[in-house]
């Protein structure tokens, strides 16, 4: 997944990026008529007809003191369609029953949620628990495609549980077919953005993780490969550990290693795992690198065949350390071994000239 800046910004620095995502949703279905057919037929998904001069406005608030993140309103200004927009916020104490209060009782109408696809079974059975709890005689589900599931509640109403993807595929699609060209970049920009909001929603549990060992078991495991990796170095000669210790925190764990005037860190680091998904295995270097080191490592040059280095802070540089599949332990460790051993190799082969140039002090061999 690659990030877009609108995603970068929107995670970084906005209080709330799930307010970002629902305003920009606002924003495209207030300009674009493309995106105002797409999204009505999602919410008509379950038979309920929404008119065709159907507006959308956001955060509108009333008496009743809820305040559902967008509403659909036709020419008679009538509510017809009610939509709440979550990545991870819990709900809350009006979500759905004061929301669904406000679809007109004589006029045909869809309260529609749209949430991370992750979310889509969980929240189902929530709200659909709430609904019947409020009196709501509610049908039975049904899907009309993947991820737009629709049932039936009260004369005329629809619930419409959706994805963020689901909306946005629809809408450029839509987009394409009436060449409205001038908004699709503002589309992908949220697609970015939902993407990254997808992949770190929170997922419920399931009752097998809490049940089975294979987790806590394979996460200690590795945490212990990259100790002994490191092991494996010291003992070849390749590294020491003077004054140097192990580390460890939230999702990694690790220690520093030191190849002649290089200072690493050896790690288990879920956190590149999750987010480069190349290896769970990672070289880190950083401040305690000489400069000459990360120029060299940012430039590529040091790195063995398909290895890419990657550059996430000025002075932080992260290189995957491949695992082959199907191996026992032992080769696992030789492997890596041999793959932390031959970058070190090429550093200090490639960076020495660069160290001397480096030096204003140095003067070479005499």
């Amino acid at each position: 997944m690659t990030e877009t800046l609108f995603a970068h910004l929107a995670t970084r620095f906005a209080p709330s990026p799930e307010n970002i995502a629902i305003e920009a949703l606002g924003f495209i279905l207030s300009r674009s008529p493309a995106a105002r057919v797409a999204f009505r037929a999602l919410a008509g998904a379950g038979g309920v007809a929404m008119p065709a001069d159907l507006s959308f406005a956001t955060q509108a608030a009333a008496d009743d003191q809820a305040r559902p993140d967008i509403e659909g309103c036709g020419a008679d200004l009538k509510r017809h369609c009610v939509v709440e927009c979550k990545f991870w916020a819990g709900l809350t104490a009006n979500q759905p029953l004061t929301y669904a209060a406000r679809l007109s009782p004589d006029q045909p109408g869809a309260l529609v949620f749209v949430v991370p696809s992750a979310r889509m079974t969980a929240l189902w059975s929530e709200l659909t628990k709430r609904l019947k709890s409020g009196g709501h005689d509610l049908g039975q589900r049904r899907e009309a495609q993947a991820e737009l599931w629709h049932a039936s509640f009260g004369p005329g109403h629809s619930f419409v549980l959706t994805s963020w993807r689901a909306v946005l595929s629809a809408i450029l699609r839509e987009m394409e077919i009436a060449r409205e060209t001038e908004r699709l970049d503002d589309v992908r920009q949220l697609v970015g953005l939902c993407e990254r909001m997808d992949t770190e929603a929170f997922i419920p549990f399931r009752s097998e993780e809490l049940t089975a060992a294979d987790i806590p078991q394979r996460y200690m495991q590795l945490g212990q490969i990259a100790y002994d990796v490191g092991e494996a170095l010291i003992g070849d000669g390749i590294c020491d550990t003077k004054r140097l210790t192990a580390a460890g925190g939230l999702g990694y764990y690790g220690r520093y290693l030191r190849s002649g005037d290089i200072v690493f860190f050896l790690a288990f680091d879920c956190a590149a795992w999750a987010t480069h998904r190349l290896s769970p295995l990672w070289l880190r270097f950083d401040n305690f690198a000489p400069p000459y080191v990360l120029d060299a490592l940012r430039r590529g040059t040091v790195l063995p065949g398909q290895t890419t280095a990657m550059v996430e802070k000025d002075r932080r540089v992260l290189i995957p350390i491949s695992v082959g599949a199907g191996l026992e332990r032992p080769e696992i460790i030789s492997m890596c071994a041999d793959q932390v051993a031959g970058i070190l190799t090429r550093l200090g082969a490639q960076v020495a000239p660069l160290a001397v140039e480096a030096d204003p002090l140095a003067t070479g061999p005499q």
